[in-house]
């Protein structure tokens, strides 16, 4: 979000940028720039790269592109281009999903710069035969998506429902209700249970633990807060609702192994005035964790200021990547993370140098793509036209 920058909002971003500052004090991290990470070309690729993602064969990445070109199909055995997937219709490049199984892929639109503050917007997703580059299923709105793991269903978010579709057919299934249903949803590894963000109603408020002795922050928590409840999948029952209350959620995903549920938020602007962003940084966001099947958060956290970063752990679940950014023009960071500790242990300096970078087509949009590898210690990032690797700590 670019919005004036007002005097509360500096304030924010100095105390944000000061406990940053003290957390790479207090505990032992490693600091490199790009240009200390191994540089990969994409073979043909002249385009800003939008996202990356990994096949469950943990050897294919697919590497999406802004601009309405290709997905760029990999092999990072020898780093070379296999094939190109076309696209149409992604300007600002798609967000790229590999199903459990490696059958289908399903794109989701994204954009350069969304206005609205407070509330994900409606857009495509997409469903594509990764064999064949075909595309079998589009959902023209819808808040969020996701393939199930045994590859023979959809889910997607739209209006106060989750509504179930059959793959490869598109076939109207079924339908998970959901009152005063928000913007995200994750359906756990085993398939067995799906996470939907929703407005909480008072008797769900009531049994959160934070809000039982603060009866003042029940109204503006029912209008501006949000929470998370857990569905059983092949029923649509109700399995219960996590009891804590989060800020406006855009992001939902499971971790590999399917113990731990990573819920990202952003303050809603009536709550926090500057929670919007500002012009050099972007909005506080949290990555908090809920252990599952249990449904007990954790008190552990990531922060970012970046505008949505991806939230990536990696598939052995002690690490996870967040993108963020430092307060200057290009000021872009790659934190990661210890899982157990919540400490940083890389703090990756993604900053453009126009005079150099720029010329070498390491531009960017202002965000960030990463992906671990199948290792879970190499990182590979999005830097313009060109691939980074870098081994993590």
């Amino acid at each position: 979000m670019k919005r004036s920058q007002h005097a509360p909002e500096r304030l924010l971003l100095l105390a944000l940028l000061c406990l940053l500052a003290l957390l790479g004090v207090a505990q032992e991290h490693v600091q490199r720039d790009q240009d200390e990470a191994e540089r990969i070309a994409i073979t043909g690729n002249q385009a800003i790269t939008s996202c990356l993602e990994l096949m469950p064969d943990g050897h294919t990445l697919l590497v999406g592109t802004t601009q309405d070109h290709p997905v760029y199909v990999m092999d990072t055995r020898d780093w070379t281009v296999l094939r190109t997937i076309d696209v149409d219709g992604y300007y600002a490049g798609p967000e790229v999903k590999a199903s459990a199984g490696g059958t289908y892929l399903m794109l989701r639109q994204r954009f350069y710069i969304d206005w609205r503050v407070n509330k994900d917007r409606l857009v495509r997703h997409e469903v594509v035969d990764f064999a064949t580059g075909r595309t079998v299923l589009t959902i023209t709105e819808a808040h969020d998506a996701q393939i199930s793991p045994d590859e023979r269903f959809i889910y997607s978010l739209e209006g106060e429902q989750v509504t179930v579709r059959s793959l490869p057919d598109g076939k109207d299934i079924r339908r998970i209700n959901v009152p005063l249903t928000r913007a995200a949803l994750a359906i756990s590894p085993d398939g067995n249970m799906i996470a939907v963000s929703h407005r909480p109603t008072q008797p769900q408020l009531e049994t959160v633990p934070s809000m039982r002795n603060d009866k003042s922050g029940l109204k503006p928590a029912l209008k501006f807060r949000e929470m998370v409840s857990v569905f059983d999948v092949a029923t649509g029952r109700l399995l219960g609702t996590i009891p804590e209350v989060y800020d406006v959620i855009y992001d939902m995903t499971f971790t590999a192994t399917g113990d731990r549920l990573l819920i990202y938020a952003i303050p809603h602007e009536k709550l926090n005035p500057g929670a919007a962003g500002v012009v050099l940084a972007g909005r506080k966001g949290i990555v908090n964790m809920v252990e599952m099947p249990a449904m007990t958060p954790i008190r552990t956290a990531f922060l970012s200021l970046m505008n949505e970063p991806q939230v990536e752990p990696n598939l052995q679940g002690d690490r996870i990547a967040l993108a963020s950014v430092d307060g200057t023009i290009n000021g872009r960071k790659v934190y990661v993370y210890n899982m157990a500790t919540g400490e940083f242990t890389l703090d990756l300096d993604m900053n453009t140098r126009w005079r150099t970078d720029v010329k070498e087509k390491e531009y960017h949009d202002g965000g960030v793509p990463y992906h671990f590898l199948a290792d879970g210690r190499t990182l590979a990032i999005g830097s313009g036209a060109y691939l980074r690797l870098i081994r993590t700590p």
